[in-house]
């Protein structure tokens, strides 16, 4: 019984050793420990974000506090391209979801690849990226965009209202830029390959319309899911959300480029609901409110949706659209339609009856009717008619 109760005693005496060589471990650890606390999280400045910034960083502000963090030390330091940066100690956060947040708010960061990793060095943590280019050519590449684009600002100077300035930049790029895959072009998947170099896949297109935007004090972010061409083969793909009046549009710029050179500018998919990009998009990652308002919409804005068919309500539409088309220097004449019924409809009346030429010739467009042939097109889904000649 004694020799038992010596090795309770023991045991005891051991367990609460142990104990405190765990306390005085700690302790010696947090003294000795360099690295950023969660406690400090709180004192570190959030990224410049909206007016006059040239960014509005809607990911940031979607990250935990510790993301948000870490978020803010990279940022410091990333443009630099350094191999590694130090970083709060990560706990709970993702570190996927700062990667994207880091690279979906900065589209000047094209520096940065696909992946990156944390890890620890001895009391230290470590935040490694790759790079998609060397940092001589960031730099130059940087340098060239950041000269270009004054010139294509000050275009929009003009302009009074966010519509139009929006409605600038969209047609600017869609001018300025052809769609390329990916592997066609090193540089398609950023701003710089879209604006400079005047080639981008629709990621290209979505980064340079949030860069320009951003540059004009247009609040809006990117947004990525699928889409589909044919309505059953469904691809990655990236567009716009942008912000007027407080009310939300889907843009995607890409989707109003023409794809060969016989099409020309559309505007189909510039400023949208939620319900239109639904009909050929899907699977929208972002968690963003549904977009109802349809002021801002370019049919509606520009007088183009026609809500009568009727003979001499469509003429008057049409004219309308024809005028205001031929003023803005468009070569395609885009009206939109309640449903497919008012869109055969109206194409019917147009071109069985001769009413677009009549049209076309009354606004001094169309000079000799003699020969003269204007076309059409259409977006079933959309009930989408284009008219040029």
């Amino acid at each position: 019984m004694k020799n038992n109760k010596k090795v309770k005693i023991l045991a005891a005496l051991v367990a609460v050793f142990f104990v405190a060589v765990a306390v005085c471990c700690s302790l010696l650890y947090a003294i000795y420990d360099t690295s950023l606390k969660p406690a400090e999280f709180q004192n570190l400045k959030a990224p410049a974000s909206g007016i006059d910034s040239g960014y509005y960083r809607h990911c940031y502000y979607e990250l935990s506090a510790e993301e948000q963090a870490i978020y803010t030390v990279i940022l410091g330091s990333i443009y630099d391209m350094p191999e590694r940066i130090e970083i709060p100690k990560l706990i709970t956060g993702n570190l996927n979801k700062i990667f994207t947040a880091l690279s979906y708010d900065n589209p000047d960061l094209f520096c940065l690849g696909l992946n990156c990793k944390v890890y620890k060095e001895g009391l230290k943590t470590y935040f490694e990226p790759t790079y998609a280019l060397n940092k001589e050519t960031y730099q130059k590449q940087k340098t060239e965009l950041e000269a270009v684009v004054p010139a294509i600002l000050k275009g929009a100077e003009k302009y009074t209202s966010a519509y139009e300035k929006e409605l600038y930049i969209h047609d600017y790029l869609v001018t300025n830029c052809v769609y390329v895959d990916p592997e066609v072009s090193s540089f398609a998947n950023t701003a710089y390959g879209c604006i400079v170099n005047g080639k981008a896949s629709c990621e290209g297109y979505a980064r340079a319309f949030q860069y320009l935007l951003s540059k004009l004090n247009i609040d809006n972010r990117l947004v990525t899911g699928e889409s589909t061409e044919d309505g059953e083969n469904y691809i990655g793909h990236m567009w716009n959300y942008v912000l007027l009046d407080g009310e939300g549009y889907f843009v995607d710029v890409t989707w109003d480029d023409p794809k060969t050179a016989t099409q020309v500018l559309r505007h189909t998919f510039f400023n949208v609901t939620t319900d239109d990009i639904l009909l050929e998009h899907r699977n929208i990652e972002q968690n963003l409110p549904l977009c109802t308002a349809k002021k801002y919409n370019y049919f509606v804005y520009e007088n183009a949706f026609v809500n009568n068919v009727a003979t001499e309500q469509l003429e008057a539409a049409v004219e309308n659209a024809v005028f205001n088309s031929n003023r803005r220097g468009y070569k395609c004449v885009e009206l939109r339609f309640n449903d497919s019924a008012s869109l055969n409809t109206a194409k019917d009346t147009l071109f069985n009856t001769g009413v677009i030429y009549t049209i076309y010739h009354d606004l001094g467009i169309i000079k000799d009717l003699n020969g003269a042939k204007v076309y059409y097109s259409t977006d079933e889904k959309m009930n989408a008619l284009c008219l040029f000649f």
